[in-house]
């Protein structure tokens, strides 16, 4: 049982570095979790902790029949460095997934602003170009 344990950690370790990588994609940068404009940004924290989390649980999918065996004795679990870089990768992309999400949100609602208000051509321009809270900040600006 002790081996399961530093194993999971490990994974989860590898996940959150994945997820850490992340957060220097984008606009979100290293910051805290807060709330800007109305919208819930995770920071990085939030952002590592998704890495792990996705890390751990695929880890833990792949694992399945070693640790549920019942009955049958089943060989030791073992962990592979083909599986802390893909535990990297994982957690990556669930990072990845998760800001994605965010972002989605944020230019739906700099969407629904935008549409309630008079055509501007500097705020449709930053829209177009910026980062998801610079495209809000412009739909929140605009008269």
């Amino acid at each position: 049982m002790h081996d399961l344990v530093v194993d999971v950690v490990a994974v989860a370790v590898c996940g959150a570095v994945g997820g850490f990588v992340n957060v220097f994609i984008g606009d979100s940068g290293l910051h805290l979790p807060t709330m800007e404009q109305g919208v819930f940004r995770p920071g990085y924290l939030g952002v590592v902790l998704v890495g792990m989390v996705a890390a751990v649980g695929a880890w833990l999918g792949t694992q399945g029949s070693m640790l549920t065996s019942g009955f049958v004795p089943s060989p030791p679990v073992t962990l592979r460095l083909s599986e802390l870089s893909t535990a990297m990768l994982i957690g990556f992309g669930g990072a990845r997934w998760f800001k994605s999400e965010g972002e989605t949100t944020i230019f739906r609602k700099a969407a629904v602003i935008a549409a309630s208000k008079p055509a501007d051509g500097e705020a449709a321009a930053t829209i177009a170009t910026g980062t998801p809270f610079q495209a809000l900040t412009a739909a929140n600006r605009m008269r």
